[in-house]
């Protein structure tokens, strides 16, 4: 009777969409959080490429912090006069950034695919540091941090070239491991079906449209501005997808590192319910 009591408890505060109460749960998540990467260490989990799993879960936790604090508001002085600045735009880049470290994330270690995740990693690495030499073209091969980079590329290719899984793709085809156009194997549009969080691909276009449109953000911050109500909603409707990401996170990583017995088992229940109804949420949008 008192575990159905918090369920009904922890359903009632998600559908509270005031933007102190969304904060508040997404503050909780995000310390929860924080306790299960800590888990990872101090339990002595050890596996290929955690340290590229711990900087994505880090990305995550601050990005959380982040928007956080950007929700506050700031107050500036405009000629003795108090003003509240909301800066609805980089809220909105928090989002997604979020959306796509979220993504990065459940590609490389949560879903299943025909690829295994050592791939996965090494692919996403080598896109990346080729990408990063290409933007340096025109400083010195002799540069440090460009050395430095050069040789991160070839243990990654190295690396790539000892999987078996490797070896048995056709020589033809290697190409597309060893000097990969993406970052990922797989299309988003299969991505997003893997990880089980409902609509995330309209909402990542929507916030993607808003960055890589300066019109659009300009039109939705004067909007704001006018109506100062709007900021609260949408800070909302953000944190919001900050929780519901933060909740699935903590989920895999409880279930596929076996980390019930440690930090999660010591949460409260109503957090761990709101966990469990917060993921449900998730898979039901379309």
């Amino acid at each position: 009777m008192n575990e159905q009591r918090t369920v009904i408890e922890a359903l009632l505060l998600i559908n509270d969409l005031s933007l102190s109460n969304q904060k508040a749960i997404l503050s909780e998540l995000n310390s929860l959080l924080i306790e299960c990467t800590q888990d990872l260490y101090d339990n002595g989990i050890k596996f290929e490429d955690a340290g590229l799993f711990e900087k994505l879960l880090f990305q995550i936790i601050f990005h959380n912090e982040t928007l956080l604090t950007l929700t506050n508001g700031k107050l500036i002085d405009v000629r003795d006069k108090h003003l509240k600045i909301n800066d609805l735009t980089a809220v909105y880049s928090i989002a997604r950034l979020q959306i796509e470290t979220f993504i990065n994330l459940s590609y490389i270690f949560f879903v299943d695919s025909e690829y295994s995740k050592e791939i996965r990693a090494y692919v996403y690495k080598i896109q990346g540091l080729r990408k990063q030499i290409e933007l340096t073209k025109k400083h010195p091969k002799d540069f440090e941090p460009i050395q430095k980079m050069r040789s991160e590329l070839a243990e990654e290719l190295r690396k790539i070239r000892k999987l078996d899984e490797f070896k048995k793709v056709p020589f033809s085809k290697r190409k597309r491991f060893t000097h990969p156009s993406y970052a990922r194997l797989i299309k988003l549009d299969e991505i997003y079906p893997l990880i089980k969080i409902g609509n995330l691909s309209r909402t990542h276009s929507l916030y993607s449209n808003h960055i890589h449109s300066e019109y659009i953000s300009i039109r939705q911050l004067k909007s704001a501005v006018n109506d100062n109500s709007q900021y609260e909603s949408s800070f909302s409707t953000v944190t919001l997808l900050c929780s519901r990401i933060t909740s699935l996170v903590i989920t895999n990583m409880v279930e596929q590192y076996e980390l019930k017995k440690s930090s999660y088992s010591k949460a409260p229940l109503k957090l761990k319910k709101v966990i469990e109804s917060i993921n449900k949420l998730s898979s039901e949008l379309k």
